[in-house]
């Protein structure tokens, strides 16, 4: 009877260890606790990065910094940053549910008159610097930034902004913390992205709210 009994047990545990193992590996993460992460993710390492390059909330009352927006099922953000007095550079960044990805847009104006500060747009209306023909010079980086086929650049293949495939917890919660990383180092280095830009477009000549001259 006792090794009946030894028996069952074994093989209740035997069973139980099998279940576990099953589920370690086909590991899932629901599309909520994937949104919530990425967005902890960009809280904790792309602000920071930004703000040290200059980067700053954007002045336009039609901006949005982080509130959940149920139109795109996500959170978005946008900051600004005005270089030589008349060029602004918005950045703009989703994080839907639904995505593994960080989407993070750049895109650069030329505005006329001449600014001094940031702050003669507070307040102004912000619509039209994502309308054509200005949504049509925007780069999301690690995306749509380089030249030539993107199948052969390593970046577009095994890098990007999103949380890569994973099979157990331990290989998701590595996979979130390179993102992190990622995403700490390319806006640490905003500034080559920039560059990457400018090789692909031309600034559009605009007013303060965005109407092309």
């Amino acid at each position: 009877m006792i090794n009946y009994i030894n028996g069952g047990l074994y093989g209740v545990q035997r069973s139980k260890r099998k279940r576990i193992l099953i589920m370690e590996l086909f590991y899932k993460v629901s599309d909520k606790e994937l949104l919530k992460i990425r967005n902890e993710i960009f809280l904790d390492k792309g602000i920071s990065a930004l703000k040290k390059n200059g980067f700053e909330q954007s002045p336009f009352k039609t901006s949005w910094f982080g509130q959940y927006d149920r139109n795109i099922s996500g959170y978005s953000y946008e900051l600004c940053r005005l270089s030589q007095k008349s060029r602004l550079e918005i950045i703009e960044v989703f994080i839907l549910k639904g995505e593994k990805r960080i989407q993070i847009i750049l895109n650069t104006f030329e505005l006329q008159p001449k600014l001094k500060s940031l702050t003669e747009l507070q307040g102004l209306e912000g619509i039209k610097y994502g309308l054509p023909p200005n949504s049509l010079t925007k780069m999301e980086l690690r995306w749509n930034d380089i030249k030539g086929m993107p199948l052969l650049d390593y970046n577009y293949m095994f890098g990007g902004h999103k949380i890569r495939s994973y099979h157990t917890k331990v290989g998701f919660t590595q996979r979130v913390k390179e993102l992190g990383n990622r995403i700490e180092k390319d806006l640490t280095n905003i500034n080559d992205f920039v560059k990457r830009w400018h090789k692909l477009h031309k600034p559009n000549v605009v007013d303060w709210e965005g109407n092309k001259i």
